[in-house]
């Protein structure tokens, strides 16, 4: 059996579908490209916004095309809020939710079975979803020991739901209450991973900064870090640790100050920041203003003022106004962040978003967000040229047209010309860990010279 999967979405997603593939793997099953002839297609949803239903909904027609008599099973974020709107694509045999990825594998050998016996590929859809208050525990997917074809860096879920309740966001509906794994399993999952080469691991969670919150929690994201941080080190050199997200919802700037001390954990925070203006923050229901944000990104840069920070902003909320917006405009600039990732308004229907006033024509959105890309990329380039002259530990990652490239602790993307190893370069292979010093912004990084080896 030809098994070939497409996912949508956030690292959650990556991670989950690392582990049903394992599973059908166990069973069997040959894990095949998504574009490439398969007798199932599984597609792992994204519902943040529109463009990804609608991306969802475009690659379930697009496979059955390839494969007529495919069975096509859809689960994730967008399977989960409309269940009923997936199932009634022709193309679709099953709807699996959230809670039930772990079940999958043998849904579809299942679905697979009866078909056989009924001669032909039934017509009834089968809808396998659990209500979001039966969403209680943290569901089992597994040990991930890979994590796709040629990579370096792996991810490891912690962490599910979400309770915030922001109002542009359908994520709590589609992921539940917040439920945190258990510190033994994280470890052992952790401990595989450094066995199999991976040096990287990025600790993800749909809310990463929810974990141990919840009642009863084993232990915070603190004490999870501290027993990472004395796990031993790998026969052949140290690995380090980053965090997917943490939201200024969750974490204020003691929390920020406790977390970013751990040794392992490398210098960079992604922090949603979401807006630069306090009444829009609190329009879209976040739980801080514009100072409480800048009272932690201060703490963090005195901490280290060369610490990466990348962001998330939404342009054109419901009500946001010139002024609103050169808010956010200026906090890009303030906090000098290595990357912004800005994304237009798109209501979703059942948030509470969908039925405020004030809508911002989509022509005004497209100016913003045009605009504040432009002072992110300048922000960008004004963050590695504070870098320069530094010396940074990267992790290589790929040789590509005469370069090895990796990323610095800080995220920056690094450019290593290999003809400038000094017989070094021998050394230099996807998975070390180099010191190199930033020199200036090169493509969509910066070009850095090795400086040593650290594991030869």
């Amino acid at each position: 059996m030809r098994v070939a999967f497409h996912t949508l979405g956030c690292k959650v997603n990556h991670y989950e579908t690392e582990a049903m593939k394992e599973a059908f793997v166990s069973r069997g099953a040959e894990i095949v490209s998504e574009e490439d002839f398969a007798d199932v297609y599984i597609i792992n949803t994204c519902t943040v916004t529109n463009i990804a239903d609608r991306k969802s909904r475009q690659f379930i027609r697009r496979v059955k095309k390839v494969n007529p008599d495919a069975l096509v099973a859809v689960t994730g974020c967008y399977a989960q809020v409309a269940s009923d709107e997936v199932a009634d694509m022709p193309e679709v045999d099953l709807v699996v939710g959230n809670g039930r990825k772990s079940e999958i594998c043998g849904l579809v050998m299942q679905k697979l079975s009866d078909a056989a016996e009924a001669g032909a590929a039934g017509s009834k859809t089968d809808i396998l979803v659990s209500a979001r208050p039966e969403l209680t525990y943290y569901e089992d997917m597994g040990q991930v020991t890979s994590a796709g074809e040629g990579m370096i860096r792996a991810y490891l879920k912690i962490q599910d739901g979400c309770d915030r309740f922001c109002s542009y966001c359908l994520i709590p509906y589609a992921r539940g209450p917040v439920r945190s794994r258990p510190k033994a399993e994280i470890i052992e999952e952790l401990g595989g991973m450094l066995d199999n080469g991976f040096r990287e691991i990025v600790l993800t969670g749909i809310n990463t900064a929810l974990y141990g919150t919840e009642e009863g929690a084993e232990c915070s994201l603190s004490e999870l870090l501290t027993a990472i941080d004395e796990m031993p080190c790998p026969e052949d050199g140290d690995f380090r640790i980053r965090l997917s997200s943490l939201e200024p919802t969750v974490v204020d700037k003691d929390n920020v100050e406790e977390i970013i001390r751990h040794r392992r954990l490398c210098h960079h925070l992604h922090l949603s920041v979401q807006s630069g203006s306090s009444s829009v923050l609190k329009a879209m229901n976040r739980h801080y203003d514009r100072a409480d944000y800048i009272e932690i990104v201060n703490a963090i840069r005195e901490y280290d003022p060369l610490f990466g920070l990348t962001t998330d902003i939404i342009v054109g909320f419901p009500g946001e106004t010139e002024e609103d917006f050169g808010d956010s405009m200026d906090m890009v600039r303030l906090a000098q962040f290595g990357k912004t990732h800005v994304f237009r308004y798109s209501p979703r229907r059942g948030t509470a978003g969908a039925a405020m006033k004030d809508a911002v024509p989509e022509s005004v959105k497209k100016e913003r967000g045009s605009a504040l890309e432009r002072v992110g990329e300048e922000t960008a380039v004004d963050f590695i040229r504070a870098n320069g002259g530094v010396t940074h530990t990267v992790l290589i990652e790929e040789f590509a047209e005469g370069y090895a490239t990796g990323y610095t602790g800080n995220y920056i993307k690094v450019y290593i010309r290999l003809c400038d190893a000094c017989g070094l370069d021998a050394w230099v292979r996807p998975g070390c860990f180099v010191q190199a010093k930033i020199l200036e912004p090169f493509r969509d990084g910066a070009l850095a010279e090795l400086a040593q080896v650290n594991n030869e």
